[in-house]
């Protein structure tokens, strides 16, 4: 798992959650950023505000998944991971349960190793997406990127600690 939920800038901790039809023809794994693309929940990409992170997958009732969406998968195959089909939007209408709060934090994979760029491994720097699921070592900057950096991961000195900094919902 390259992103994983550690914790809340927020005293109350929790999160803000918004359920969303995934788009057509993509693969989803649970906290892979997010964003909104003609009104369907896609995957997160460099440089396009922040949606959330998908928390959970269900289908249309809000019930849990029990395949992984592949033609001819066995029940039970559900772990995590979820291809939408070509038809998603108007039959399947899987969703993405999101965490769209900027307070959430977590522990992030970075695409090169952390530090390698100045600021990759500080608080008070941005940095953007590399893709859905991993961040761009080196974008780290102190002018706006995708999320706000914390620093290093106290538990994994290879990931950085951020929270959503350009939301598609609460703005910069």
């Amino acid at each position: 798992m390259a992103l994983k939920a550690i914790g809340s800038l927020a005293p109350w901790g929790g999160p803000v959650l918004r359920r969303e039809i995934l788009a057509n023809s993509i693969t989803v794994v649970e906290l892979d950023s997010l964003k909104l693309s003609s009104g369907f929940a896609a995957l997160g990409t460099a440089g396009a505000l922040v949606f959330g992170h998908a928390v959970a997958l269900s289908n249309r009732q809000g019930t849990g998944l029990e395949t992984t969406g592949a033609a001819g998968a066995e029940i039970g195959s559900y772990v995590g991971t979820f291809t939408t089909a070509s038809d998603n939007q108007t039959v399947g209408k899987v969703k993405a349960e999101c965490d769209i709060s900027k307070f959430s934090l977590y522990s992030c994979e970075l695409d090169a190793a952390i530090g390698t760029t100045t600021g990759s491994n500080l608080s008070g720097y941005k940095i953007d997406l590399a893709d859905e699921d991993t961040l761009a070592e080196n974008t780290a900057a102190t002018t706006t990127c995708q999320y706000n950096l914390w620093g290093v991961d106290p538990n994994d000195s290879t990931k950085a600690v951020a929270n959503i900094y350009e939301s598609q919902v609460f703005g910069v």
